[in-house]
């Protein structure tokens, strides 16, 4: 017994001894792990350092926007230079309704800007030129030429598959939108003319609205775009257009008239004279105001006051319209100015693809750090607000910088990184048609007649018309949703589809169905042969393509396969790993 104590208490004082030598080496341990490692900074610190790093971001991002509109604006530019006199040109050939709605088209995307070709429209209107009945055509094709800005945008995002399929897919909701409303509403508005033989159900509409807002009075309504304000100084630093010029192309030459008493003049031509409307003569002063201010009136040469009952009748107007209108620079100020229109054009179309490009990827890479973590949080709640509280916010974001395709561009990179659904970018692009409309209203006030106050409200109502459509019934909207993510998803597969895109719909289509029209006031019977022969082809295609040609395209695996990789890198915020809280334990 004295034996197994003894041991006992040895093995009580070898574990007491052990266990000291623990307690001694873990301190040893710990001073020097303190001494060794840098003192960690306090929570105020690391607070500060966060919050001085994310308004750098910010800034970094505002400065991103400002050359990313920077950029639009120069291309927009750089198109009016190169295709605006043939856009001008174009406006002249709408006797009919398909080729009014691809005159629209290709107007639009030459000037890069539905606002202008509206108001182009509405000014035609104005001066009578141009029936509110043919105008509405030329209003749907304006808003799917517009689409185009935002489709270009995605290809920034080629780089990544995921990317590139959000993108485009967020780009082309708007196209999808558009054609589908152009593809119900034209027809019916045709139909009905065709039947009453006024207009149809868009005419009338607006026709009541036109009589309703006619009971106020006349005011020149002008409005300038807080963005614009910011981005033109530097801009027209760059290059200025004169959008007077492709008004007055638009509105053609006035009609050469004969004296009927014979004069002879010695320092003017008195053989002719011309007729000059209010709004015709309002559009030369701005394309030149000094030469139109010396062309030589009627009154002192051939001594009628009235040979033109409301208009100013003038001598030599076919000079000033062959010198300065027709040969006239559109460019006519900034660094670009003096290269000319075509070299200035591309010089300048090409500095802004670049400050785009370059613009494009550093506001992809600051959303990407900034929408991480509770920033990405934050504004994904945002997106899930009231679909028709998004749309309106769309129409006040259009209103204030006077630019959908601004405004649809500026939200497709947001697409492109996943911080904004597709579905929830239908109802912000619908509020941005319906905020594009305020540009062409203002410019109809200005005017105050009740055509130009009709064909303003025309483009209102096929927006609003187009809307209730698509949008009201779940149904309905995915038809729109899914065709734009049907594009987006050939798109992740085939890097050129968006170009391939924008080429056949926004010019290949456009310029077939256009020479098609001209080709029926040609030529009746080659324009019903070459229809049959388009339509042939068309439907031919449609009946392989649902019989099976879409899977040898993109077959049923590839698209099953992309589906579960979506799924796989689409996590929901609400499922991300929230930040463990830090304990007094440490682990291994």
């Amino acid at each position: 017994t004295a034996q197994v104590l003894h041991r006992r208490s040895k093995s009580l004082t070898m574990a007491e001894e052990t266990k000291s030598q623990d307690v001694e080496l873990q301190g040893v341990v710990a001073a020097k792990s303190e001494a060794s490692s840098p003192k960690t900074p306090s929570k105020g610190k690391r607070s500060l350092r966060s919050a001085s790093h994310s308004c750098g971001k910010v800034l970094g991002l505002l400065a991103c926007l400002y050359v990313f509109m920077l950029a639009l604006d120069l291309m927009g530019v750089s198109f009016k230079a190169l295709g605006g006199k043939g856009a001008g040109q174009l406006f002249s050939i709408t006797d009919n309704p398909i080729a009014g709605l691809m005159v629209g088209v290709l107007a639009t995307v030459l000037v890069q800007s539905s606002s202008t070709s509206t108001s182009i429209v509405v000014g035609l209107v104005g001066a009578d030129q141009l029936s509110v009945h043919n105008a509405i055509p030329i209003i749907m094709g304006a808003n799917i030429g517009t689409s185009v800005t935002n489709t270009l945008v995605s290809m920034g995002h080629a780089g990544e598959r995921l990317e590139l399929e959000r993108a485009f897919a967020g780009a082309t909701v708007h196209d999808m939108f558009n054609m589908l409303s152009v593809a119900v509403l034209l027809p019916i508005e045709v139909f009905v003319w065709a039947i009453t033989g006024i207009g149809g159900p868009i005419y009338w509409v607006s026709l009541v609205l036109a009589e309703f807002i006619m009971g106020g009075s006349s005011s020149d309504a002008t409005f300038t775009s807080p963005t614009k304000a910011i981005v033109d100084p530097l801009a027209k630093a760059i290059m200025d257009k004169n959008t007077k010029v492709i008004n007055a192309l638009s509105v053609g030459m006035p009609e050469a008239l004969t004296p009927t008493v014979s004069v002879s003049c010695t320092s003017v031509d008195c053989s002719q004279y011309f007729c000059v409307g209010d709004y015709m003569a309002d559009v030369w002063r701005h394309v030149n105001k000094a030469a139109y201010t010396e062309l030589p009136r009627c009154s002192d040469y051939l001594g009628a006051a009235d040979l033109c009952p409301g208009s100013t009748c003038l001598l030599g107007a076919d000079g000033f319209y062959e010198d300065y209108v027709l040969h006239g620079d559109i460019l006519d100020s900034g660094l670009l100015h003096n290269l000319g229109d075509v070299a200035g054009g591309i010089v300048g179309l090409v500095l802004s693809l670049l400050l785009l490009c370059g613009s494009l990827f550093c506001l992809v890479k600051l959303l990407h750090s900034l929408v991480m973590g509770p920033a990405k949080r934050m504004i994904l709640k945002a997106t899930h607000m009231n679909d028709y509280l998004a749309m309106a916010l769309g129409a006040v974001l259009t209103i204030l910088v006077q630019s959908s395709s601004v405004v649809t561009s500026a939200l497709t990179p947001l697409c492109g990184v996943g911080v904004l659904p597709v579905y929830k970018m239908l109802p912000l692009t619908l509020g941005a048609n319906i905020g594009t409309t305020f540009t062409s209203i203002l410019a109809a006030l200005a005017v105050f007649k009740p055509s130009t106050i009709q064909v303003a409200m025309c483009h209102l109502c096929f927006n609003i018309m187009g809307i209730l459509i698509w949008f009201p019934i779940p149904a309905m909207r995915r038809v729109v949703v899914n065709a734009a993510c049907l594009l987006g998803l050939y798109a992740s597969f085939w890097r050129l589809v968006p170009l391939l895109y924008i080429l056949v719909m926004f010019l290949a289509v456009p310029a077939v169905a256009l020479g098609i029209s001209l080709l029926f006031g040609i030529s009746l019977a080659a324009g019903v042969v070459v229809l049959f022969l388009t339509l042939t082809a068309l439907g031919t295609f449609l009946v392989w393509w649902n019989k099976g040609g879409c899977y040898k395209v993109l077959s049923k695996k590839q698209r099953e396969s992309r589906d579960e990789q979506k799924t796989e890198l689409e996590e929901p915020v609400e499922k991300e790993v929230e930040p463990r809280e830090e304990t007094g334990t440490v682990e291994v």
